[in-house]
Parts: C-alpha cells; structure tokens; sequence
C-alpha cells in the first residue's frame, strides 16, 4: 500500500487565491494541521514587496497556518511553489527527489507553471475531502 494519496488539480484563476483555498480545505479537513508547520521550499513568483529573493533562495519556514497565511496575502503571482507541511520542522527541506518529500511530510502542496497543482498527502481523508471540492481533478 502506498504511503500516500496524490492529486492533481487544473488551475482556474489567481494561484494565491487558490493556495488560500487549498489551505482552508487542510485545516477544514483535521484542524491539528492548523498548527503544523508550513514551509516554502521552493518559489519562483512575484511578491508584493521586496521579499521576492528571500522567499526565492531561502527556505521559508513558519510555524503554523496564520503565520502562512500572512505570507501568502504577500504574493503577487506563483510560476511555481513547493510548500511542505509538517508537525516535524527538521523534514522541511529541500529534496534533490520528490519521493523523499511527499514520503517526509504529512502533506506535499505544488503548483507547476503549466497551470496545475498537486496535492500530495499521507492523510488519506484529506485526499478524499479535497477530491470532491474540485473540477478538472486527476488522482495519481
């Protein structure tokens, strides 16, 4: 059996939009991930302010959903976001291999400039409840 569930989800209107929905379906689904820790891992996108490079270079930790939040409210526009979520803040990191990312985190959320997402996730449940919100969804 595998150790997670992966979908993949077209995207229809503003990324950060979507990434705020995205988020509010993960708490919706099991409050305890409103206080996981949330890591941008990977960026390439425009921020709203100067913190463009940092979010870009740097792996941007915050440690818990409103902190996130915040964060987001602050992009501009997403080419690609690797965001990782985690009650262990030491598996947030970046992997030379995607396996090891969605394998060392509850839940693995990307967004691919060919205009589509992919949730990756070892809570089943949130698979599913998310599976029923969305249109144009594929499971991997």
């Amino acid at each position: 059996m595998l150790e997670y569930k992966k979908i993949k989800i077209a995207s229809n209107q503003s990324e950060s939009n979507e990434l705020i929905s995205f988020l509010y379906d993960i708490i919706e689904s099991n409050s305890k991930f409103e206080f996981y820790n949330f890591g941008i891992v990977r960026f390439y996108g425009i921020t709203k302010d100067d913190s463009n490079e940092k979010l870009s270079k740097e792996i941007n930790i915050f440690p818990n959903s409103d902190l996130f939040l915040q964060s987001i409210n602050n992009i501009e526009q997403i080419f690609e976001i690797e965001i990782l979520i985690n009650d262990n803040i030491q598996s947030i990191k970046r992997y030379s291999n995607e396996e090891d990312s969605y394998k060392n985190n509850q839940i693995c959320l990307e967004f691919f400039d060919d205009g589509f997402w992919e949730m990756t996730s070892k809570d089943y449940s949130l698979i599913d409840s998310v599976s029923k919100k969305y249109m144009g969804l594929e499971i991997l």
